[in-house]
């Protein structure tokens, strides 16, 4: 019987494969192959786990092997397969499983019950493409494992029910499982029609969120930028077969994945303290392991108060806003994963706040402002497609929207369906991703409408990035209104959002405000 393990090495990780060799000498065991801490604790939880499940543990000497001996392997998933790959050794499995290869996965307690670990469904689809058709996991991995829809996943509860399967198996016999139950707990998100008497903050979300733009909400306190944000998730549009894999992979990886849980099927919102580090934030660390940038591939990454953040993490942002991934390079290891975000920060206008509130006086003097907002720098304000200034008033003269977040999220799903049609044969999926090249395909423009888009951009001075930017943009904007071509008021809608964070525009005049 191959028996075969699983160690995460970026988004792809890499199969294991076990070897024991059992011979005589002074009983004990050695594992080789880069084990780290807790493979090496592992030698006293199997032997005290084998004999009290009633097997009996070798008195001879052990060597188990983990191959390939190059790759460093960690966690605890190796527990079970090396205590069954020991009782293969010594004889105690049935003599017809020879020809099998199978995946184990779990952690042994000392009573030999098995408990669930991280990364199984990565380890299913590895396993997969290594032609591995069987696999053995905790009872409560196995609605993980099995969401990749082939192969055959094995639940069990202890190390003797994982003799028996295997017993069971060997005399080709069926194996009943119980039924596979997926734990989803309901999760309810604030509703937009709390967010009263702002219409044009409302519109700036839904065509964010439609298209994945990223986004700059900057006010006074009180104006509703936090409270927009995390009403987020109750507009995003449903997630594809394709996405969910990736999204509920990712997190398996992370180790965030709920015990029980089968695919994740909402899209993720992930809203980190300021005071995060910036391998916690990117990614990183001993191990590189994921970071709350690849938790959120898929779905939003919210920063409120952006300017709290480390300067480091904030610019590490800028690649993987381009790119849709994040690599990551420790001593000569370099992964990456995938981290296709939606981007939403937060930030007041000045340091002390009242740059933009009714009736309000600014303490704050221009230098100040300019720092302040350099803490996020150019270069990734430029990557930035939407700059949206939120006033501490009601939007006067606007007309109002009393949508709620069931009626936005049907516009933004009918929308996102029109322009995942239109941009399928360019191999993407949002409009955020769309190039030069391909935005000047997909955002047709009539002789009058290009003319204005050429001019404005002029007057603006905005970059290359920035007219693909506003193209982008425009182009979601004719999206939610199923239109084909791109018309005037989409690019006079498009270039408003840019306005703002160009040169040294960081509030609209006529605010309200007085500056001291």
């Amino acid at each position: 019987m191959d028996l075969f393990g699983f160690t995460a090495s970026g988004y792809e990780g890499m199969v294991v494969a076990i070897e024991v060799d059992i011979r005589r000498g002074i009983p004990g065991m050695d594992i080789v192959g880069l084990p780290g801490s807790a493979i090496r604790e592992a030698r006293d939880r199997i032997r005290v786990a084998v004999r009290n499940s009633g097997l009996t543990f070798p008195r001879d000497r052990i060597l188990v092997n983990l191959a390939p001996a190059d790759v460093p392997k960690v966690g605890a998933s190796y527990d079970l397969p090396i205590a069954l790959a020991v009782l293969d050794a010594s004889g105690q499995i049935s003599p017809q499983l020879r020809s099998l290869r199978i995946m184990v996965l779990g952690e042994l307690l000392l009573s030999g019950v098995v408990r669930p670990v991280a990364g199984v469904l990565p380890a299913v689809i590895a396993g997969l493409e290594e032609g591995i058709e069987l696999f053995l996991v905790a009872q409560e991995n196995r609605a993980e494992g099995s969401a990749v829809g082939k192969g055959s996943v094995y639940g069990i509860g202890s190390l003797k029910e994982a003799i028996h399967l295997l017993t069971l198996l060997g005399e080709r016999q069926e194996v009943a499982q119980p039924s596979l139950v997926c734990s989803k707990p309901k999760v309810t998100y604030p509703d937009y029609s709390d967010l009263r008497g702002k219409a044009l903050l409302k519109r700036a979300i839904e065509v964010s969120v439609t298209g994945r733009h990223s986004i700059l909400l900057f006010g006074p306190p009180g104006g509703g930028k936090t409270m927009a944000a995390i009403r987020i998730p109750s507009i995003a549009p449903r997630l594809s077969r394709e996405e969910s894999l990736e999204v509920t992979r990712i997190h398996s990886l992370g180790g965030v994945l709920p015990a029980g849980s089968g695919l994740i099927e909402e899209r993720p919102f992930r809203a980190p303290h300021h005071g995060a580090s910036m391998e916690g934030i990117l990614g990183g660390g001993r191990n590189l392991s994921v970071g709350e940038l690849s938790l959120a591939h898929t779905g939003t990454l919210f920063l409120d108060e952006a300017p709290e953040f480390g300067r480091r993490i904030l610019q590490g942002l800028r690649e993987p806003l381009e790119e849709g991934m994040v690599r990551l390079v420790r001593a000569g290891k370099r992964e990456r994963f995938p981290a296709d975000i939606h981007l939403v920060l937060a930030m007041n206008s000045c340091p002390c706040g009242n740059l933009g509130k009714e009736k309000g006086v600014c303490f704050c003097s221009d230098v100040e402002i300019d720092r302040y907002w350099r803490r996020l720098g150019g270069a990734l304000i430029d990557r930035i497609d939407m700059r949206v200034p939120v006033f501490s008033m009601d939007d006067e003269g606007i007309p109002r929207d009393d949508r709620g977040s069931r009626e936005m999220k049907e516009q933004v799903q009918q929308a996102t369906e029109y322009q995942l049609k239109r941009n399928e044969t360019l191999g993407l999926r949002f409009n955020n991703r769309l190039s030069l090249v391909q935005a000047q395909g997909v955002c047709r423009m009539e002789g009058e409408t290009e003319r204005f888009f050429w001019e404005v951009g002029k007057t603006l001075g905005l970059s290359g990035r920035g007219l693909v930017s506003v193209l982008r943009v425009a182009r979601t904007i004719a999206d939610l209104n199923l239109r084909e071509r791109i018309e005037k008021d989409d690019l006079l809608e498009a270039f408003q959002y840019r306005r703002y964070g160009e040169g040294d525009l960081y509030w609209p005049a006529g605010s309200g405000c007085t500056n001291g």
